[in-house]
């Protein structure tokens, strides 16, 4: 009896550091998928839809708090604002891809609707001067459910990706851009 209780114990502590530590598991595999360049990978950790939603919140809630003085004067600024928001649509839709998040998550502007055609070099050749995925990131628990590691760039604007839990495993779920 002495065994079982001893197994059933070690099995729920090793549950339940793997359970803690699965966030640092999944942002390492984000990292080494970008790292290789595997875009198939990468998206395997990324729900599309949730980031694409979160990016055009931010933008177009800022677009609105820079036209609200000009919405109230000009009735030609809320047609602006209608077609604004169908641009920033547009733009979130071709830069939230594989290779836009990869280099998002270098700290640089991703190229719109443009991959990175670039080969990942050949085991054993260096790569190119180029800043590894999630280089100097901060990364933590910000509840149970949310994980966020985040980005300075070198300007020190910080981006923050933010993971979810989905059941037993982690998300990308939002990016939070330095808007300001």
């Amino acid at each position: 009896m002495g065994k079982v209780r001893f197994f059933l114990v070690l099995i729920a502590v090793l549950a339940a550091g793997y359970g803690a530590a699965a966030p640092w598991l999944t942002v390492y595999q984000i990292r080494d998928a970008a790292d290789r360049r595997d875009s198939l990978a990468l998206a395997g950790h990324v729900e599309f839809d949730s980031v694409r939603q979160s990016l055009k919140e931010q933008l177009n809630a800022r677009m609105l708090r820079e036209l609200d003085g000009e919405l109230e004067q000009s009735p030609l600024a809320a047609l602006g604002a209608a077609f604004a928001n169908l641009v920033v649509d547009g733009l979130v839709d071709s830069y939230v891809t594989p290779a836009g998040i990869e280099q998002l998550m270098r700290g640089e502007p991703p190229a719109p609707g443009i991959p990175d055609s670039s080969p990942p070099p050949a085991p054993g050749e260096p790569a190119a001067e180029r800043r590894k995925p999630f280089s100097d990131a901060r990364m933590g628990y910000r509840s149970f459910n949310r994980f966020v590691v985040t980005l300075t760039d070198d300007g020190g604007k910080e981006a923050e990706f933010v993971l979810s839990r989905r059941g037993l495993g982690w998300k990308l779920t939002a990016i939070l851009l330095p808007l300001d």
